[in-house]
This record gives structure tokens, sequence and C-alpha cells, in this order.
């Protein structure tokens, strides 16, 4: 049997191609081949990985188009203002983000908003719009090449790693006309109220009973019978003792002090926290109220793709309290760094995080999904709290309304800093009695994402082989 998999980007490599995935699907006699929008480079770091070479092909660019995109976009808002009336939640519309500069996207964003508005008052004309989508990506060059490479490659499963890239709706598509059985993960817990999924693919995975719950009550047209719970192999590498340095060997390695406690700082993109220099700075001044030989080290990890210059200054002012280890994340000298499907983790990254995560004591971010990587060795997570800055745009109370947070409710799931005063007395409590704080994280995770842990990676390798052996 041939499994053909979609790597819209670079993010999925991480997450399922550098898993027990492939390892497992071989071991069946499955064979491998990549459909995919991502440099050479991280085809070989794949193959590096695996120590084999894997057949891939380029996807092909979709050509929207004005009309397409349109049809695209309004659909998006339209489900964004569906999904607010459903889930009773209005901080769903934040996800629609939008901020044109020309004249002419603002005009464009200005319709899209107009239709969108239109078609979210029935379920149905809603449905029909994203149709419509569907039959006019069937017009396109996109489509008709990957009718042509299914054809060649006649694979018996495809499995797509991200459910809102659009160069993959034509593949979707291509393989429902050829009577390919297909599918896709939801790519994180937070993914389904923000209205991107592009198409429907014959099956679905998902990271948790939570999670198909939702995409069932969201989109109406998916039965329940065709999502799986199964988790996500991301998390399987914490289990890996392979990947696991010893404390004294990171901390070498990083020139960190073995005899003091350690904060993991986690910075989020620019558009979620906008701020987070001046979350850091406030992390690094609270340090002073601790006794000389009690002080914390911190931890600076930023986020993939955040390539900022805004937390230089707080790293050159406190660079006696913060040791940087950057994640390992690569593009290639011909791709500009700011396209995110050319960037991609190396392998090196998984064991970097693995023992930030292992070694650090506790972990202070603003809602990151970082908080699960820690509770897997059951350890705290502070999320932050207040606005460091006046933003009529953006706060904290927007963040922590996202409906993914719900999955908290009734848990006591991390640890709240609500001013700058609280560093001190949370973070003291958090380092030195870690059990006393932020109690359920071990249930707040069970909620997020299937157990056991380590075999996501089997449970999704399994199901595949299944719906393969099931093709009539």
């Amino acid at each position: 049997m041939k499994i053909l998999i979609l790597v819209p980007d670079g993010v999925g490599i991480r997450n399922y191609l550098y898993s027990d995935l492939i390892p497992e699907l071989r071991k069946n006699r499955a064979k491998i081949c990549l459909y995919h929008k991502v440099s050479k480079a991280a085809i070989q770091e794949i193959e590096k990985v695996h120590q084999t070479s894997i057949e891939h092909i380029e996807i092909s660019d979709l050509k929207e188009g004005f009309y397409l995109k349109l049809l695209r976009e309004s659909t998006a808002y339209a489900r964004l203002i569906y999904f607010k009336k459903v889930l009773k939640n209005k901080t769903i519309l934040d996800f629609w983000a939008k901020k044109p500069k020309s004249l002419k996207l603002k005009v464009f964003y200005f319709f899209c908003k107009i239709f969108g508005t239109f078609f979210s008052k029935n379920y149905d004309k809603l449905r029909k719009h994203e149709i419509k989508y569907e039959n006019k990506i069937k017009t396109t060059n996109a489509y008709k090449k990957a009718i042509e490479d299914l054809k060649i490659l006649q694979p018996d499963f495809i499995l797509n790693l991200h459910q809102r890239s659009p160069i993959t709706t034509p593949v979707i598509l291509a393989a429902q006309e050829l009577k390919i059985k297909n599918s896709t993960v939801i790519f994180s817990w937070d993914n389904i109220p923000k209205g991107r999924l592009i198409c429907r693919p014959d099956l679905y995975f998902v990271w948790s009973k939570l999670m198909k719950e939702q995409l069932c009550l969201l989109y109406k047209e998916i039965s329940p019978n065709k999502v799986y719970v199964v988790g996500s192999p991301q998390f399987d590498f914490y289990k890996k003792k392979e990947l696991q340095l010893t404390k004294e060997a990171f901390f070498k390695k990083y020139n960190l002090d073995i005899h003091k406690k350690t904060i993991c700082f986690s910075g989020d993109d620019t558009l979620t926290s906008p701020y987070d220099q001046y979350f850091l700075e406030d992390l690094c001044i609270s340090l002073s109220n601790f006794p000389k030989n009690e002080r914390p080290q911190i931890i600076f990890r930023r986020c993939p793709v955040d390539f900022s210059d805004r937390y230089d200054a707080v790293l050159e002012k406190y660079k006696n309290d913060i040791v940087v280890i950057n994640p390992d994340w690569r593009v290639e000298k011909s791709s500009q760094e700011t396209n995110f499907t050319m960037l991609y983790p190396s392998y090196n990254d998984i064991s970097l995080l693995v023992n930030t995560c292992l070694h650090s004591d506790i972990v202070v971010n603003l809602g990151s999904t970082m908080a699960h990587d820690f509770a897997v060795y059951n350890k705290p997570c502070l999320y932050l709290n207040y606005n460091p800055k006046k933003d009529k745009n953006w706060s904290v109370e927007m963040i922590y309304q996202f409906e993914h947070f719900k999955s908290m409710e009734n848990l006591d799931a991390v640890g709240w800093i609500n001013n700058p005063s609280d560093f001190y007395p949370l973070l003291k409590k958090a380092l030195n009695t870690p059990n006393l704080i932020a109690t359920d994280r071990k249930l707040w995770l069970k909620r997020i994402i299937q157990h056991p842990l380590e075999k996501n990676s089997i449970n999704l390798a399994n199901l595949i082989l299944e719906k393969c052996t099931s093709v009539s």
C-alpha cells in the first residue's frame, strides 16, 4: 500500500514527519510519498532522521485570483460569525485579524465581510458558498495537475498535515474525484474555531474527545463516525529517553548554573503577544526580590516564527540573568526568512525543546501551548494576565476569552500573574512548592490530548493502515 502525505508547510514536519509515524507505517510495508511545499533541505532532514530516502514530489501552486480568493475569505468570515453565535463567544471574530494597508485590499476585505455576513445568516447558504469555492477550485490548473499527479502516484490513502492550507484543497478534491481515501489532521488544539477548514476530506484526525465534539458541533455536515481521536505525535518525543540529556550535560552545554532554579520564558508571536518584551523585563525585575543565593536564572525561548528585534534591549540589559536558547528552525539561503512555507524545524530543535522542558523548573508565558509541554513532566506554568501597555486593539482579557481556553474550566490548570507584583510570590511558590500550584495541570493535559502520549504515532499509523485495507 502507498501513503501520500501532504506537507503544505514546514510546521508539520516536527509534529508528524520526525515522529514514529513514518517508521510505524513502513514497519507494515507501507510506501511513503511526500507531496509537499517545503525546501529541499527540509526533505533531506526528514530523510536523515529516518536514515532512508523518501519519495517526494512538489505540490503545484494554487493561483486563486480575485474571485476564488473572495469566495474563500468571505466563507471564512461567514464561518466566524456562525461560530460566534453557536459558541456565544465574541472573541471568535478576532480570528479574522485583517489589517490591510492598501486601499485595494481594504476594499477587498470590506466586500468579504459583506458577503460573509450575508451567507452566515443561513447554514445551508453557507455550505452552498463553500461548495461553490470547491467547484471553482476544480477549474484551476492546480486541480488538473493534482489529478495528473495522483494518477501517476496511485496512492491508497492521503494524509493532509494541515487543514487550513489552500494549496492542499485541489489535492483533496482530486482524490475524491479519483475515489482515493483521504484525510486531514486538525493541526492544533485551538484550530477548529478559527473557521479555516478549507474543504471536506473523508476522515478527520483530532487530538481529543473535546476537539471531536467541537468539530461536529461547528460543522454540521461532518458525521461523528468520520472523526477519530488519535492524539498528536508531537507529544511522543517527550517520552523518548534517547532525546533526553542529563541535567549536567544540558546545563554545561548552554552555560547554565546547575545550582540555580530555572525559569523558562517562552515567547509568543508578535500578533498574539505584541508586548512580550515588557513581560520579560517585568520578570527580570522581579528576580531582585530573591535573596542573592536563591536568585533563579531564565531560559528565553522565542517563538520560532518571531524574527523581530523587540527583545534585544531587554536581553542585553539582563544578560546576567537570561540564557538565550533559540529554536533551531532553518530556512534555505535562497529563501526569505519570512517565507513561512520554507521555514522548518531541525530535528535538533526537538531535543532542545524536550530538554528545556525537562530541566527547567517552571514556564512563564502568555497563554502558550508550552503549558502542555511542561505538564508532560508535571511542571507548572504561570500565565501572564495583565496589560503592560494600553492598546485598544489588544488585551490579555481578549486572549483568555478565546474558545480553546474554556477547556480549563473548573481546573486549577495554571498559575495567574495578574500584575507585575505577583511575579515574586508566585515564582517563589512555583519554584519551591510546585505541587501546591496549578494542581490540575495533568488533568488539563488529559482533556487536551489523548493518553498515553507515547502511543499517538502508533494510533495514527494503525488507523491509516486500517482505512487502507478497507478500501475496496
